[in-house]
């Protein structure tokens, strides 16, 4: 059994894989339920792909071997960006999982998390970069701390009108609509030049706009998770 973690901003993801086969995932707030669930498991390899410092994360090494997912790991597909070692292993992670659903084919990838990012891979094989802007929560949050009036909204979980009848509904539409138009504006732009594209959506808000967006697209949870286990293997 390998083991991967996608420590991201607000969870830490886990997967374990028997080969290519995804045999459970499970999401966790706090890392020492993390390395506690590991240690009892005893896997034969740990990849950990994340975004914020841990020292929890270091223990894992007296369970198993652990890797690293940075810009010196071996990786299955090309980057073309002008600068690498800044590019998130979250995004390279979602990058190589769309390759394993649709290889050799042109992937348009958007993960909804704290951030919304996208990257886009052809079919060659080549990741190019993307975007990265506020994701949902962060929208609601700053909106409400840079200004004196505004309200702090929780997300609604419910389609929202595009045009607001008060200020709570001008706010849902400003930034659910917003993101969703931002979303289909970079689906149409990238179409122009990859007839042949396909769609996938990860992260904590992707259901969101599973049903708002016009394109069909693929909603997979556990993309980064994939990604990060071909990664594994293709080093191991």
């Amino acid at each position: 059994m390998n083991i991967v973690l996608d420590v991201g901003n607000t969870y830490i993801k886990v997967g374990a894989f028997e080969g290519e086969e995804l045999l459970w995932s499970q999401s966790f707030s706090e890392m020492a339920d993390v390395v506690l669930k590991i240690e009892a498991l005893q896997p034969t390899y740990i990849l950990i792909s994340s975004v914020r410092s841990d020292d929890a994360l270091h223990t894992l090494s007296r369970v198993s071997k652990v890797f690293y997912v940075s810009s010196q790991t071996r990786l299955p597909i090309d980057i073309v960006y002008k600068t690498p070692n800044t590019l998130g292993s979250d995004r390279i992670a979602a990058a190589v999982g769309s390759t394993v659903l649709f290889p050799k084919q042109n992937n348009l990838v958007f993960d909804i998390g704290t951030c919304l990012t996208h990257g886009i891979i052809d079919s060659d094989q080549k990741y190019y970069g993307g975007s990265i802007s506020p994701g949902v929560e962060m929208r609601f949050k700053s909106l409400a701390h840079f200004t004196q009036k505004l309200p702090l909204l929780e997300v609604p979980e419910s389609l929202v009108e595009i045009t607001g009848k008060s200020t709570a509904e001008s706010i849902y539409s400003g930034i659910l609509n917003g993101m969703q138009f931002e979303i289909e504006g970079f689906i149409a732009a990238y179409q122009n030049k990859y007839p042949a594209l396909n769609v996938l959506l990860t992260g904590g808000s992707a259901p969101l706009f599973e049903k708002r967006l016009k394109e069909y697209i693929f909603v997979v949870p556990e993309l980064n998770l994939i990604g990060l286990n071909r990664i594994l293997n293709y080093n191991v």
